[in-house]
């Protein structure tokens, strides 16, 4: 259940954390501001914007609900570095981009129940704000870059400066209203512009269930570089005889495989094992696309409980994704590493399998239950019976 190396337990400043972020010209580093920034990220808002603004609670909530809220901007100091700029969205569901279009959301302190989790599709991008001064260059495609995750969606900002209200003119943005059309008015991008630049887009990230001999071989050598290769896992420690009787699930990036996911079960709960992204992805949404993919595979088959063992140091990963530890919670190690016990209550699927479905869905490939499969267009032939 660990990633390696993963972001999470990466000491503030440290190269660990640096090595993490996207490298750019000049000794600057682009990457997700976690918990421990949001302090510098709250100076650097009300010192160079205005003290009327969000408060560091605020973005403390909003950042353990939604990771992908915060974009920072890092220079290199010597050994450590500095947050210079940063970029805060706010992801809404449905009911909070209509509150956002009419007026009725208090953007200083908004309810968290407006806004989407991780993983989850928002209706509407507001940007709540951005401050890159004297770095606006660099930062400018990076910030394309992280909006063009959510192309497609809606883009808002609340321009409240005139130089604000310029650049937003002249960054495709329109007010909503012709009310809006001033200082402090609700402006949407015009379709496609959030994301324009001259920056590569997001690669597409996607996860499947194993399938195939070559997909489980891309699993293998995933996991022989992270846990063998960076934690120094021996061979037989890491494949240790129960990758035969469990599901497994492969990420990829583009075209790259990039991260997998193990999952076994026992009785009345599913177990998640084996998460592991490669380091160069690790700045990408794979990790949480591979638990979100492993929940809804085991809520399919009817389980409501996940357990796992997240070794302890990203034990705060498991926790932002509603993770709690068990009540007993035993202390135990292995290879080399201590671990702890988790758990998460799963709500149940809509459309679970049961015996009482269409028996030819029961036996289509593993995780790909909704497409017909080979034995599917098998039922086109007539019933011979040849034997």
């Amino acid at each position: 259940m660990s990633e390696g190396n993963a972001r999470e337990g990466c000491r503030k400043g440290s190269p660990e954390e640096w090595n993490e972020f996207e490298h750019l010209p000049s000794g600057l580093g682009f990457g997700r501001v976690s918990q421990e920034w949001l302090a510098e990220a709250s100076a650097l808002l009300h010192g160079r914007i205005s003290e009327d603004t969000a408060s560091l609670d605020t973005f403390r909530a909003v950042q353990t609900l939604n990771p992908d809220s915060f974009w920072g901007l890092f220079e290199q100091e010597g050994e450590t570095h500095r947050l210079v700029g940063f970029h805060a969205q706010l992801m809404f569901n449905e009911a909070g981009h209509k509150a956002l279009r009419d007026r009725t959301i208090n953007l200083k302190n908004p309810d968290l129940a407006l806004l989407c989790r991780f993983g989850v599709t928002p209706a509407g991008v507001h940007l709540w704000a951005i401050v890159a001064e004297k770095k606006l260059d660099a930062f400018r495609p990076m910030l394309a870059r992280a909006l063009a995750r959510y192309a497609g969606i809606p883009h808002y900002a609340t321009l409240a400066t005139e130089a604000g209200r310029k650049a937003g003119r002249f960054s495709g943005m329109r007010p909503v209203a012709p009310e809006d059309d001033r200082i402090g008015g609700l402006h949407v991008f015009k379709a496609g512009y959030s994301h324009k630049s001259s920056a590569s887009p997001a690669p597409d990230v996607r996860v499947v269930a194993v399938t195939s001999t070559e997909q489980l071989e891309q699993v293998r050598a995933i996991r022989a570089i992270v846990f063998m290769g960076e934690q120094k896992c021996p061979y037989s420690e890491e494949f240790d005889g129960n990758d035969h009787c469990a599901t497994h699930v492969l990420g990829f990036v583009g075209d790259e495989p990039a991260g997998c996911a193990r999952v076994r079960y026992f009785g009345n709960f599913a177990k998640i094992e084996r998460l592991s992204v490669l380091a160069q992805y690790r700045t990408t949404v794979l990790k949480y696309r591979l638990v979100e993919f492993v929940e809804d595979l085991a809520r399919r088959k009817g389980f409501s409980l996940l357990y796992g063992h997240p070794q302890k140091r990203i034990q705060r990963f498991w926790t932002r994704l509603g993770y709690e530890e068990t009540a007993r919670n035993a202390p135990f190690q292995f290879s080399d590493h201590d671990y702890t016990e988790m758990r998460k209550t799963l709500t149940p699927h809509p459309d679970a399998l049961t015996m009482h479905g269409d028996p030819m869905v029961l036996i289509r490939p593993e995780g790909h239950w909704d497409r017909p499969g080979v034995l599917d267009r098998s039922a086109e032939r007539p019933v011979t019976r040849p034997c």
